[in-house]
């Protein structure tokens, strides 16, 4: 039997919402130790998927340097650890292959965990002057 006693408690416990914690407890036949299990179980799952889809790599980034400089008035790639700029390149060159090897050759040719990548900042100015956060712009389009 579930009772709003129930209901509180592993709401308390949990810090979930209402409807989760229903579901759980009838899932569970009104166990709470039980109930409370499997919303912790489900969180970490749901945990592990957005780490997961927010994960980003080299290629991710390779490639949607390429997407940005395809789209044209590309101006210039800078790559930042710290606030301080370790490569400004400009993007006017029409070779993208000449573009990318000195990133790769700094990263480590994609051998670079992610979780060190995640300590780079890349950034695309447009000739408009706006500037583009590739790490950004990569997240932006996996939500969509």
């Amino acid at each position: 039997m579930i009772t709003i006693e129930k209901i509180d408690y592993v709401m308390n416990v949990t810090s979930t919402s209402y409807e989760v914690v229903r579901k759980a407890l009838l899932d569970s036949d009104g166990d709470v130790d039980k109930a409370i299990q499997i919303i912790n179980s489900s969180l970490i799952v749901f945990e592990e998927d957005k780490k997961e889809k927010d994960s980003i790599d080299f290629n991710d980034i390779k490639n949607a340097i390429k997407e940005i400089w395809e789209l044209g008035n590309t101006s210039r790639l800078s790559v930042e650890k710290d606030s301080e700029v370790l490569l400004n390149i400009s993007l006017t060159v029409s070779a993208i292959g000449m573009i990318i090897a000195p990133v790769a050759a700094l990263l480590g040719v994609g051998l670079m965990s992610t979780d060190l990548l995640g300590e780079y900042v890349f950034k695309i100015t447009m000739a408009s002057g706006e500037v583009i956060d590739v790490k950004e712009y990569i997240l932006s389009k996996t939500r969509r």
